[in-house]
């Protein structure tokens, strides 16, 4: 039983953390703040996490985990490496429109004052590698190289990803938006349009 209620209060921190630092970030972040959020006493809080760091640590992890299983899931899906991309980015915004824990990854990794995190590079190296295998078995066009690939993919995302970006609509509705964006960009991406290549992701993929 205790240490059921050691879990559960482990748990109510991590989400009120996650919560705090996607909004305030790290140095705006107040482990006051976060235990009163959490309905914990300070020294409950300091006894899962002692410091404010390792408190970030633990919220970073829980969004590093959920962005890798994500990841994972987008690239079960198809055979084809540019589908891949597709659904990968599909699953990337789904995750920082819904996940608390992935947006304070996300912003931990931005911000300079705290090191250490390096979430873009949990999805971004999957897409430089399956733009690498596109590009090398002749499904990009011409015009288009691995690197401006991944690129796009980069710019397509930053909407979801960059807080001075706001978005509008419901979860659904930016992943809508987000498939219109890959209708318009196939054109000039793909050599041609495989049977099957769907630009707002595979049938089985969760978009809201």
């Amino acid at each position: 039983m205790a240490q059921t209620r050691a879990a559960l209060t482990r748990s109510r921190v991590l989400s009120a953390a996650a919560l705090e630092l996607a909004r305030y970030g790290y140095a705006g972040t107040s482990l006051a703040r976060i235990a009163s959020q959490a309905g914990v006493t300070q020294g409950a809080l300091t006894f899962h996490f002692p410091t404010k760091p390792e408190l970030a640590r633990g919220v970073y992890e829980e969004g590093a985990t959920a962005t890798r299983t994500a990841v994972e899931r987008a690239l079960e899906r198809s055979p084809l490496p540019l589908q891949n991309i597709i659904d990968l980015t599909h699953e990337v915004a789904r995750l920082l429109r819904s996940d608390t824990a992935v947006q304070a990854a996300a912003r931990l990794s931005r911000e300079t004052a705290w090191t250490g995190c390096f979430w873009h590079r949990l999805w971004l190296a999957e897409v430089e590698r399956l733009a690498d295998r596109a590009y090398a078995r002749g499904e990009l066009a011409e015009s288009c190289t691995a690197g401006l690939l991944c690129s796009l993919v980069v710019c397509m995302l930053a909407r979801f990803d960059s807080p001075s970006v706001p978005t509008t609509g419901t979860v659904r509705e930016d992943l809508e938006a987000l498939a219109q964006l890959w209708c318009l960009a196939l054109g000039a991406v793909a050599a041609t349009r495989p049977p099957g290549l769907l630009p707002g992701g595979s049938p089985d993929g969760s978009q809201g």
